[in-house]
């Protein structure tokens, strides 16, 4: 009897034993030690699993700048990267880190005119408000729900036009115009994604960014002069520039076609304000003036509202 108990307390401490070495071990920089299986090893961090008390098992990630030292009882098995992803998603972390945004479209600016004195002004002059736009952006995602990062915006509009001025009683000349508008921002950028459904195939994301607004505003005006020689083509050229604090928003509705590339539909709204600005004014009569930095009373609003068609990439 005393020699079949040592017998089973033997078997019972080999036991004990050969599933205290299969278990890996990690150990922090504050001396803690961690009993897990590891998944994955990178040059960033360690991915592992944990059994709880009830025997769910929990996955998680420490960064290798936290780990003192690890073991591992076994080499990783083969199929070690799909388990490394299925963990990852688990604990909302990204497979990808980095993610790219391109989108373009249309854009209205419906509050441009609002403060000036626009009643003499010919129905072209509205174009102005319309153009398109080009956006770009880059995000680190910190994890698989936000990410910190940089935006840039192009929006241009460009056309011509004419109109008759009266010169005298019974005189109109023809005045020929062409406008070209740039206005160009850029700023930080927070980004959040949403994942939506079981194979989570559809996505919301937001960004919030807050930056610099630039715009040139350049005019070539072609006008006819009348004096005892007969007429004469008078051009004048003129360019308006200014900056200012600006803030964009954005919201994205988006289709994940595989696991990098997502496309979609998106709006954006800009806010800005300008309220000081340069003009530079040049005649083929040798007139020239300038103002730098001229204070606008009232501001001139340059908000806008853009319409996209958006294509992220991640890697």
């Amino acid at each position: 009897m005393m020699h079949k108990s040592v017998l089973l307390t033997g078997f019972l401490f080999l036991f004990l034993s050969l599933s205290t070495k299969a278990q890996d071990k990690i150990i922090s920089i504050h001396q803690d030690t961690i009993h897990c299986k590891i998944v994955s090893i990178n040059n960033e961090r360690i991915v592992f699993e944990q059994k709880n008390k009830d025997g769910s098992v929990t996955g998680k990630i420490m960064n290798l700048s936290q780990v003192a030292e690890y073991s591992r009882s076994s080499q990783p098995a083969h199929d070690s990267k799909s388990s490394e992803r299925k963990l990852l998603r688990s604990v909302n972390v990204p497979d990808n880190f980095w993610c790219f945004g391109l989108s373009g479209g249309g854009s209205t600016m419906p509050w441009y005119f609002d403060n000036l004195q626009v009643s003499n002004m010919p129905d072209y002059y509205a174009k102005l408000k319309t153009g398109f736009h080009i956006n770009a952006s880059a995000h680190y995602m910190m994890d698989g729900f936000w990410g910190l990062g940089a935006e840039y915006s192009f929006f241009n509009k460009s056309f011509s036009g004419s109109m008759p001025v009266q010169y005298s009683q019974s005189l109109y000349i023809v005045t020929q115009e062409k406008y070209r508008q740039y206005i160009n921002y850029v700023g930080p950028s927070v980004l959040f994604v949403q994942q939506l459904g079981l194979r989570r195939k559809f996505m919301l994301s937001e960004s919030f960014s807050a930056g610099a607004l630039f715009i040139r505003l350049e005019n070539q005006a072609t006008y006819q002069n009348v004096d005892n020689s007969g007429y004469t083509d008078v051009a004048n050229n003129s360019l308006f520039t200014g900056n200012t604090f600006s803030a964009k928003f954005g919201l994205n509705a988006e289709y994940r076609v595989d696991s990098k590339v997502s496309v979609g539909l998106g709006g954006s709204y800009v806010w800005a304000l300008l309220k000081k600005a340069s003009f530079e004014s040049r005649g083929s009569n040798n007139h020239s003036s300038s103002t730098e930095n001229e204070e606008l009373s009232p501001a001139m609003d340059l908000s806008r509202i853009d319409y996209s068609i958006v294509l992220r990439y991640k890697f």
